[in-house]
């Protein structure tokens, strides 16, 4: 029986293990694995990557040097490739039987390279005379991320929620006063302890068709990721966290102010925060005049941050609650750090097209 070598350690043995029910040869020094001809394929096709009959060899990107490794089975040198086009991780190929060998660091990535194949396809779509029309018309950002895995229930529910509340008084000015009294929040009455629960049930409420226009669209743009990658009751949890840290730290920045203050700013903001350290990769479309051009959610929130929140509020001072979104964003932020591990060991997908060796066309 012919005796296989590991490619990087050389002297190493290879031993034959199993590996989701699929053979393959691996090595017990580093790690690394080799497949032979048509088992990466096969193990691809097993694994939940969205693909049921997986090409290995469609997936690479460009070929690059010669390595000084040499194939188990053949014995000739290996030829270095580029996992996908934009993707800086690389495997070795032998061009003599398809052999693979693959570097323990990079196994996982290779196991899902599928579904980051698929990601990649979605953030690099190039801006088009649809979106542009799109947000010429509406003032709304195009967003260009990765595509949920299932049906983001908690943010239509939240979405309906927010918009039945809405017309449920906003065509009555005397239902809208009375919603407003008992369930907007005014610092003045939460400074002396009345009104607890308005800064939960505010964040329900709306001023205008507009204010639940914008909020509810970035709530739908940008909800579905988010809940994904946290499941349906932790996005829950934190939408509600974000919406009530928001409205506190409103009213500790307007203490003893009788002006009343409603929406779900607060909880879209903290929803920023999140986006801003989980989907760093992704990208949002913004206007420049007539120039529509994809930003990264740092440049995007950067602007929104500066522009709409701390010039406005020196300009426009008391017409919007900027503490709110301020605020929210700051909580946001803070849970995004605080459940940042959690999320890219849950999604490694996510966790993956963070690295560095993703290469986003913007």
């Amino acid at each position: 029986m012919t005796v296989k070598h590991c490619p990087h350690c050389r002297t190493q043995p290879l031993e034959v293990t199993h590996y989701h029910d699929e053979e393959l040869d691996i090595c017990r020094r580093c790690a690394g694995a080799w497949f032979e001809h048509g088992e990466l394929n096969s193990l691809l096709s097993k694994l939940d990557n969205n693909e049921e009959n997986s090409d290995f060899q469609k997936l690479l990107g460009e070929r690059k040097e010669r390595t000084e490794m040499t194939c188990p089975c053949c014995s000739i040198r290996l030829h270095k490739y580029r996992l996908l086009k934009d993707y800086d991780v690389e495997v070795d190929l032998c061009m003599e039987c398809d052999g693979v060998w693959v570097e323990y660091k990079d196994l996982e990535k290779v196991e899902q390279s599928p579904r980051i194949r698929q990601a990649l396809d979605e953030l690099n779509k190039k801006v088009s005379v649809k979106s542009w029309i799109f947000q010429a018309l509406l003032k709304f950002p195009v967003e260009y991320n990765l595509k949920p895995h299932r049906f983001p229930l908690v943010t239509w529910i939240l979405l309906i929620l927010n918009t039945l509340i809405f017309l449920g008084y906003v065509f009555s000015s005397a239902t809208e006063n009375w919603v407003f009294e008992h369930f907007a929040s005014r610092p003045a009455d939460l400074a002396q302890g009345a009104e607890w629960w308005t800064p939960l049930t505010a964040t329900f409420l709306h001023g205008g068709f507009m204010h639940l226009i914008g909020n509810m669209y970035f709530l739908y743009v940008i909800g579905d990721n988010l809940e994904d990658a946290l499941g349906r009751w932790r996005y829950l949890l934190v939408y509600l966290a974000g919406g009530v840290g928001a409205s506190l730290i409103s009213v500790a920045m307007n203490w003893n102010s009788e002006i009343m203050s409603v929406g779900a700013s607060g909880a879209i903001a903290a929803l920023f925060g999140m986006y801003l350290i989980w989907f760093r990769f992704a990208s949002l479309s913004f206007m420049f005049w007539v120039i529509q051009k994809k930003l990264s959610p740092l440049w995007y929130f950067a602007i929104w941050l500066v522009y709409d929140n701390l010039v406005a509020m020196v300009i426009f001072r008391g017409a919007i609650d900027y503490w709110a979104h301020i605020g929210g964003f700051l909580v946001g932020l803070v849970i995004g750090f605080s459940l940042k591990n959690w999320v890219y060991r849950h999604n490694p997908v996510i966790r993956f097209l963070s690295e560095e060796s993703v290469s986003v066309k913007r």
